[in-house]
């Protein structure tokens, strides 16, 4: 999609042993498609009134993590009717280091907004260079601790392993009012999914209740963070999720959930 300095592609990759600290989780992630309904969760005080559904797609390959995204949420209040709609795809590569996304918001039908960049670090936890073309183009410098979305994943599952309650990170997503983000984790306490019929294979699995905030770094004073609280699979599967963006609280309940299979990357 976009061309970075080959001289950070080229950098030499970290040593087999950090690599491996995190793959071992890597190796658990179940691919799978959910589907979810969304609903607004009482007490919202925003006036408006929304509903819509929200398909999530996880797929491994040899090489990368793919996950695909999309929401449709529709809108009314003040008279008004509003159909949103955001796509959203990104890459990442197993070792942490390369990261593409692309996003498109449209409104009532009509593309409002395009979105797509790439990340590039030196090791898993940086520094690297990031470029994004939209609105507007930037080209971003990532500090050292930065690390992508993927390897907050497997961190997450790793703590969370270990029995640990709270976890920080500075991660490079690069969508509007998120490009680079505090985010604060809290590991609320292990369970294990709900028995729905809806959940299929995922249903009645051990996991762990996890809270997120995402606060952007450099973004508007005093803006909203972003945050969500969601159940999770040991397999990295999200049974049940609540978000709330800019004052928006919405509750997901799982439609369906499908297991997609793993690759196959015996050589």
């Amino acid at each position: 999609m976009l061309a970075l300095p080959l001289a950070l592609l080229a950098a030499a990759p970290p040593p087999a042993a950090a690599q491996d600290a995190l793959g071992a989780y890597y190796d658990k992630l179940q691919p799978a498609r959910g589907v979810y309904s969304l609903r607004q969760r009482s007490g919202d005080t925003t006036g408006a009134v929304m509903s819509g559904r929200m398909t999530v797609a996880g797929r491994l390959t040899c090489e990368e993590l793919v996950t695909e995204m999309i929401m449709d949420i529709r809108v009314s209040g003040s008279g008004q009717n509003v159909a949103l709609k955001l796509e959203q795809k990104a890459n990442e590569s197993r070792d942490g280091r390369i990261y593409r996304f692309s996003t498109v918001t449209y409104e009532n039908g009509r593309e409002s907004e395009r979105r797509e960049g790439q990340a590039v670090l030196q090791s898993r936890t940086g520094p690297g260079e990031a470029k994004i073309r939209g609105a507007a183009g930037e080209d971003l410098k990532l500090e050292p601790g930065t690390i992508l979305p993927g390897t907050h994943m497997l961190r997450i599952m790793e703590a969370a392993a270990a029995g640990k309650k709270e976890l920080e990170h500075r991660i490079f997503y690069g969508l509007d009012q998120m490009r680079i983000t505090n985010s604060r984790v809290t590991i609320v306490a292990a369970g294990r999914s709900g028995k729905e019929k809806a959940l299929g294979e995922f249903a009645d699995k051990p996991g762990w209740t996890i809270k997120e905030e995402h606060k952007e770094i450099g973004g508007t004073p005093g803006g909203a963070a972003q945050s969500s609280e969601a159940f999770i699979t040991e397999d990295g599967v999200t049974t049940a999720l609540a978000i709330s963006v800019q004052g928006l609280e919405l509750q997901g309940t799982a439609v369906s959930i499908e297991k997609l299979p793993r690759p196959d990357c015996r050589k």
